[in-house]
């Protein structure tokens, strides 16, 4: 996969370790709760990590105008 901007490199391994947590989820071989809740923290934490991306994406997009 080619990544046009920093950005999208980082994007591109966020979606990646949110994969592989859910697929790790979704395996049911979770152990116990308290590791499901941090787990699905982490999910959380990257869905919001890629939020900040994007708006950071428009800020500096609006910038270049």
């Amino acid at each position: 996969m080619i990544h046009n901007t920093p950005l999208d490199y980082l994007n591109a391994k966020i979606e990646e370790n949110r994969s592989n947590v859910i697929s790790f989820l979704s395996q049911g071989t979770v152990k116990s709760f308290e590791e499901y809740h941090r787990l699905c923290g982490i999910v959380e934490g990257l869905d919001a990590t890629k939020n900040l991306i994007a708006d950071l994406a428009k800020r500096m997009e609006t910038d270049d105008e």
